[in-house]
């Protein structure tokens, strides 16, 4: 075998053992990208599972703020209805301070005065049988 054969050799051994070291890099870097890609995807659906989360809690957000939105509108109403009332109320008050108030103290005052004399006259009644 001359030199140059030899060189052949050594070289042919050379590119076979460089594409093994390649092709075992590559499949290495091809199994490392699998798997990125695989958390990428669960990464994804995560991400996809939470959006569907967070879009539930605003419409049950939403839904929460319009019944309070009707509440605020309902107290809203209560309120102008009490503020009308409120007129017929005064009114009803000063009747009450200037004309029921005095009678039913007027009335209070014949009842007391009735009762002490009606116990008045039947404690001289019930006197004058004792002496008899």
């Amino acid at each position: 075998m001359d030199a140059q054969s030899v060189l052949f050799i050594a070289l042919a051994v050379a590119v076979v053992a460089l594409v093994v070291v390649l092709s075992v890099a590559l499949l290495s870097i091809h199994r490392n990208v699998d798997r990125i890609t695989k958390r990428l995807d669960e990464s994804l659906r995560q991400f996809e599972m939470t959006a569907e989360d967070v879009r539930k809690t605003n419409a049950a957000f939403r839904e929460v703020l319009s019944e309070v939105e009707r509440g605020v509108s309902n107290v809203t109403h209560f309120t102008e209805g009490v503020r009308a009332l409120r007129g017929t109320v005064d009114v009803a008050t000063r009747v009450f301070d200037h004309a029921l108030s005095p009678a039913l103290v007027s009335t209070a005052s014949a009842l007391a005065g009735l009762k002490a004399a009606t116990s008045h006259i039947l404690d001289r009644f019930v006197r004058k049988e004792e002496r008899k």
